[in-house]
Order: structure tokens, then C-alpha cells, then sequence
């Protein structure tokens, strides 16, 4: 059977990947070949997020739990909070013969890069048009001075991992940023 391929998108807090790619998904040709992995985290629920949908939600206690049972395909610490992505994703994309996409951070992004040998990985870096802007998008959420500031410092040495990934889409207008990633798989599908 064959191995999926796995489209990475990545990128700082606020550069609209999470965006980018639920917009992605809600194009025919994209959900007709892809399968979005979601992410286990052990951050607070956001307004307007949906357990299952954005994130599963678990407490710390929970995710080390699965992380020791090997449950992620990869899983990271970034700014106190855990994120994993479930391996069970990447079982079902080789089963129903469908690319994979998975929306995580930077580190997560280059730990699978080097290590999942299994099928085609093609990472794509997303990034705001300016650090400015960055900011700007990551004042709007709402999670406190200290955790913006733990962010904002984090996207600052995230950004120096872009050149590593095998594409950049600047999100400045999203339509155009979706169209650029939508360009990205159909060419490597």
C-alpha cells in the first residue's frame, strides 16, 4: 500500500496557517484527497475553537500519558504548553489512499522532515508579511501580556527555520496564500 504524502504547514503563532488551512479544506479538491491530522494540545480552548475539530484538548497528565504509550507521530513543547500529532492520522491516510496534512509548529514540522521516511514530506513554511503584523495578529487573541510575550519571542527564533522548509507563502491577502498552497499540493500529489 502506498505511503501518503505529507504536506507540513508551519509557521509562527499568528501567521494564519490554522486559517489558511481550514480554508484549505473548504475546497472539493482538497477534502476529496486530503485528510487533516488534529492536534492534541494541552493549551486553553480559545473563543470559537471546537473540540475535535481545532484541537483535542487534554491536561498535561493526559498528553504525557499518551506521549509515554507512543501515541504521536511527533510532539513538542512550545511557549509551556504540550502539542502532538496522533499517528492514528497517518494510519488512516494510508488506508483511505489520501495525502495528509497537518498543521503544527516549527520544530514538530523539521522533527517529522528528518525522520518520517515513510511517503513524500513536503513543508511549507507560512509567515506573516512583516514582524509588526505578527504581532498585531497575536495581540488579537487574547492570551494574556505573558504569554504574548513568550510568543512573540518564539516567532522571532521560529522565523530563522523558514529557509528550511521547502516552501514560503507570505500570507499577507489569504485568498492568495490559499491559492499559492492549493498550487503546492496539486503539483506534489
Amino acid at each position: 500500500m502506498k505511503n501518503p504524502n505529507v504536506f507540513i504547514f508551519s509557521g509562527p503563532g499568528g501567521a494564519g496557517k490554522t486559517t489558511l488551512v481550514s480554508r484549505l479544506f473548504a475546497k472539493k479538491t482538497i477534502k476529496a484527497s486530503c485528510l487533516k491530522a488534529v492536534t492534541v494540545t494541552t493549551r486553553k480552548k480559545r473563543l470559537n475553537e471546537k473540540e475535535g475539530v481545532d484541537y483535542f484538548f487534554v491536561n498535561p497528565q493526559e498528553f504525557l500519558y499518551l506521549k509515554n504509550k507512543k501515541f504521536f507521530l511527533e510532539s513538542q513543547k512550545v511557549a509551556d504548553n504540550y502539542y502532538g500529532t496522533p499517528k492514528l492520522y497517518y494510519t488512516l491516510a494510508k488506508k483511505k489512499k489520501m495525502n495528509l496534512i497537518l498543521c503544527i509548529d516549527v520544530k514538530g514540522g523539521l522533527y517529522l522532515k528528518r525522520n518520517l521516511k515513510a511517503g513524500k514530506m513536503i513543508t511549507v513554511f507560512i509567515t506573516a508579511p512583516s514582524q509588526r503584523e505578527l504581532s498585531r495578529r497575536m495581540k488579537k487573541r487574547e492570551d494574556g501580556r505573558e504569554v504574548l510575550t513568550k510568543r512573540v519571542a518564539l516567532a522571532k527564533e521560529e522565523l530563522r527555520y523558514a529557509k528550511q522548509y521547502d516552501f514560503l507563502i507570505t500570507n499577507k491577502d489569504l485568498d492568495a496564500a490559499v491559492k499559492k498552497a492549493e498550487e503546492i499540493i496539486a503539483a506534489h500529489q
